[in-house]
């Protein structure tokens, strides 16, 4: 298959699949003066208000908060551990393969 088949077939799949993906959310597209509809019954039980305040409480005690939060964008984790060799990267993402674990298509190498 050349590659150019390829991109028209993932360009085709992506397209077809972005009308479900709009469909999920609360806000849907329409045909009308706004552009859109609302749909509050199809949104999804989240976090309470107290969870959320209480991550953006902790959130905010970081000394880089005002940083972050001027940028507009998610403040990074903490590291969870000592980081991996490549080496050790590669040996886990041949086994995960093998066993089947990454679909097709994700493993390039």
């Amino acid at each position: 298959m050349s590659a150019q088949k390829l991109a028209l077939i993932t360009a085709l799949a992506v397209l077809s699949g972005a009308p479900l993906a709009a469909s999920a959310g609360i806000i849907h597209p329409a045909d009308t003066e706004m552009g859109y509809v609302s749909h509050p019954d199809h949104a999804k039980p989240g976090k309470s208000r107290a969870e959320v305040r209480a991550e953006l409480e902790a959130a905010m005690k970081s000394p880089r908060w005002d940083f972050w939060a001027r940028l507009g964008v998610p403040m990074p984790t903490p590291s969870t551990g000592p980081g991996k060799l490549r080496d050790q990267v590669r040996n886990e993402a041949l086994t995960a393969n093998r066993a089947g674990l990454i679909p097709r298509g994700e493993f390039s190498y």
